[in-house]
């Protein structure tokens, strides 16, 4: 039994060789055979970007105290204009008008500080101005979600602090968001780059610093974004 199996495994040794020899040779009778261009099926990228992100909520009128965003992107990039991208995002900003703090809080306790730490996932897709084969410009208009907590001064989750907002008010902590951009990348020989945009989140919720009612319940908070990234195309 075992001499069977042995010359059964040097048969097959043999017919292996064979065959790769004749493959070898096949494939050096054919030397004009067109090869795939590495350069022409480079047509996605993937990239790690650091940023600043400012708030725009009810304790904070105006886009004016950066947090920090990390972001990550994945991004196929094959078309002349319209390209679709992922991304996801995780970042904090801090909320402040302490002018609330001297507000009469014998029946309520309104944060006078919030800070918002999310997390997002979205898809971006993408009109691109200008394009060539290691530059581009362009603007998006996208679609995700948006994950929440809000904290106060001394750390406390302010979803568990009912008495911070109005009667019969509850605090989300998932939302939708459309964020919009404006930005471009540029590629080195060595197919690294960079990637530059700037956009707001466009939540639709008004309780990333935990204030609706007490505030101005018509206007939703927004996220403004400045987002530099590393790229690597393949």
């Amino acid at each position: 039994m075992l001499k069977s199996v042995i010359i059964g495994l040097i048969i097959l040794l043999i017919f292996s060789g064979s065959e790769a020899k004749a493959q070898k040779i096949a494939s050096d009778e054919d030397p004009i055979k067109e090869q795939p261009d590495e350069k022409a099926i480079r047509d996605k990228f993937v990239g790690l970007g650091i940023g600043m992100a400012f708030p725009k909520t009810d304790l904070a009128l105006r886009y004016q105290k950066p947090g920090t965003n990390f972001s990550a992107v994945f991004q196929f990039n094959k078309d002349k204009r319209f390209n679709i991208s992922f991304w996801l995002n995780v970042g904090e900003v801090q909320s402040e008008d302490r002018a609330v703090a001297f507000l009469d809080q014998s029946e309520f306790q309104i944060n006078s500080f919030a800070s918002t730490r999310y997390q997002s996932v979205h898809v971006e897709p993408s009109f691109h101005i200008f394009k060539r084969e290691n530059w581009g410009v362009f603007i998006s208009q996208g679609f995700g979600f948006f994950r929440f907590e809000v904290y106060d001064q001394d750390n406390n989750n302010l979803a568990d602090m009912p008495n911070s907002r109005a009667p019969g008010e509850s605090a989300p902590n998932l939302t939708v968001i459309l964020p919009t951009s404006l930005g471009g990348f540029y590629f080195l020989e060595n197919d690294f780059g960079f990637h530059f945009k700037i956009g707001f989140m466009n939540t639709l919720t008004d309780y990333l610093d935990n204030i609706s009612t007490f505030g101005n319940p018509d206007n939703n908070d927004n996220i403004a974004n400045l987002q530099l990234s590393l790229l690597k195309r393949f």
